[in-house]
């Protein structure tokens, strides 16, 4: 089906728009969470072993409303780069989002592994 001229940039827009959106709605939060948290925080780490099932969901959204910027804000990761600098709002949406779907006290507790 071919697109009438006067509707191809309206749509053309659209489309790169919904991507966009769609691309930032599929943040893969365990994989973020594997490479940015796991990291720092894996069994006998000295910062502590963490992963979703560590906390209930309520901790869990505690944590990010009112921990996370001021512990990580000079988080470095073992490639060297800060934490904060690497990751996107949607980002760390999507890993407070595994995080807490995937807490002790989910319908589907699970660690980052």
């Amino acid at each position: 089906m071919r697109i009438p001229s006067f509707m191809a940039i309206p749509v053309a827009f659209f489309s790169f728009t919904l991507g966009v959106a769609v691309a930032a709605d599929k943040a893969d939060g365990k994989a973020l969470y594997r490479d940015n948290c796991k990291v720092c925080h894996d069994k006998g780490s000295k910062n502590g072993e963490y992963s979703p099932l560590t906390l209930i969901q309520d901790q869990w959204k505690s944590f990010f409303k009112e921990k996370f910027d001021a512990s990580h804000k000079n988080a470095i990761l073992p490639n060297g780069k800060r934490l904060m600098d690497g990751l996107s709002p949607a980002e760390l949406k999507a890993l407070q989002k595994f995080a807490i779907d995937h807490a002790a006290d989910s319908e589907h507790p699970q660690t980052c592994s």
